[in-house]
């Protein structure tokens, strides 16, 4: 990641390319491309998403990303004719999509010894796209299950205190 400005207030090394430091998880992902126009070029002119929020702005959510992934390698109908750089894909509107298919059977060494299928790794990214597209969800449940406790206990609370304090006086 860049860093900024060190001690002595220089912001580039003695070869002068800029200081660099380790990422940390608060770090921002950097963009693949540094432009649009190099985007454009890399993906047959198609500017590519954002996918940090895909699985929550799409019907279906991450089976919707998961078909995607998944539903490249089928031929088209007869009726329907497929555009120069574009590729079928059923699952996708119009049928026609400019992403290559981004995945493979055996792309992905996995350290566990996991079968790397087009399946598990079409999982392990919707895993990580749906944690992106909310990170704090694990967080707001744990507070959430706690308010719920403590709402309980409180209740149980103000019922004994009005048995003790206000039954049977009107």
């Amino acid at each position: 990641m860049p860093a900024g400005p060190n001690e002595q207030g220089q912001s580039v090394d003695a070869n002068g390319q800029p200081l660099t430091r380790s990422a940390t998880p608060a770090d921002y992902f950097p963009p693949p491309f540094p432009n649009e126009q190099s985007a454009r070029a890399s993906n047959n002119g198609a500017l590519p998403p954002d996918l940090s929020l895909i699985v929550k702005a799409r019907d279906g959510h991450s089976d919707y990303v998961y078909s995607i992934l998944t539903g490249f390698g089928q031929q088209p109908p007869a009726n329907e004719k497929i555009g120069a750089s574009r590729f079928y894909n059923p699952y996708f509107r119009g049928h026609q999509i400019a992403m290559p298919p981004p995945l493979m059977d055996g792309s992905v060494m996995y350290v566990d010894g996991t079968m790397s299928t087009l399946d598990q790794e079409a999982r392990d990214i919707i895993t990580f796209l749906t944690w992106a597209s909310d990170p704090k969800m694990e967080e707001r449940k744990r507070t959430g299950f706690n308010v719920m406790i403590f709402l309980f206990v409180f209740g149980g609370l103000l019922y004994f205190s009005y048995q003790r304090v206000w039954y049977g006086k009107h």
